[in-house]
């Protein structure tokens, strides 16, 4: 057995067991975060049954995006430049970094552009750390109602990162936060289309799902360390 395959089954029972530990018996989506690993790592996840795949910058997506033969759903989860919005939506099919109403904007118009719906993820910095991207919590409604005006775009729900506290005990506050604006967000666009609750990484995704999300991004618990470069 591949030390990916060993690794991502190992990942796999950790979700299912983390999901019978949630009090609100959600189905969770794990996207394999692949950025800084090589495209045949990419293709054996998926061959193992991987089918949405993340990576952080749109140069690396790109590569990958052109070389990969494989169908997978694309996930553009890191911050993301506005000079880099029109590469990004000419190949995601989610963006979870929807971190400020200008970005949004951007994302809208390029859609447009092109004639796409592109289905997004408001981004929050709930912990309120300066090192984090994304919207302040208490711009929620105005944020909605703004994203929900622009037409070439579909939020689908919300994506958060916590602190990468040494006790992931202390993350549970961040995630259950988190939690509550995506419930309350339910409210604020037609019914059924606030699905996605994004939040969890290797280290931290267990209390996350144990805390209401239904998507989880892992790279390092998968495909090993990165080889940065």
């Amino acid at each position: 057995m591949s030390e990916i395959k060993e690794r991502l089954a190992h990942v796999m029972d950790r979700i299912h067991e983390a999901e019978k530990r949630s009090p609100y018996g959600q189905k969770v989506t794990l996207v394999a975060v692949t950025k800084f690993h090589p495209l045949e790592d990419m293709e054996e996840a998926i061959g193992l049954g991987v089918s949405q795949v993340g990576e952080n910058r749109v140069q690396e997506m790109g590569e990958k995006f052109k070389a990969l033969t494989l169908p997978v759903v694309w996930n553009l989860q890191g911050h993301l430049q506005k000079n880099k919005v029109k590469k990004a939506v000419a190949m995601a099919d989610l963006i979870q970094s929807g971190d400020s109403l200008d970005i949004l904007r951007e994302i809208d118009r390029r859609a447009g552009e092109i004639g796409k719906v592109q289905d997004v993820l408001l981004e929050f910095n709930i912990s309120g750390e300066e090192s984090k991207h994304g919207m302040a919590p208490d711009s929620l409604d105005d944020v909605c109602r703004e994203a929900s005006l622009l037409p070439h775009i579909r939020v689908k729900g919300l994506m958060c990162m916590a602190p990468a506290y040494e006790d992931v005990e202390k993350t549970r506050p961040v995630f259950r936060k988190a939690h509550g604006m995506w419930e309350d967000m339910k409210k604020k666009f037609p019914e059924g289309q606030i699905s996605i609750l994004s939040m969890g990484m290797t280290h931290d995704f267990e209390i996350a799902i144990e805390e209401g999300a239904n998507m989880v991004r892992i790279g390092t618990a998968i495909f090993g360390e990165r080889h940065y470069h």
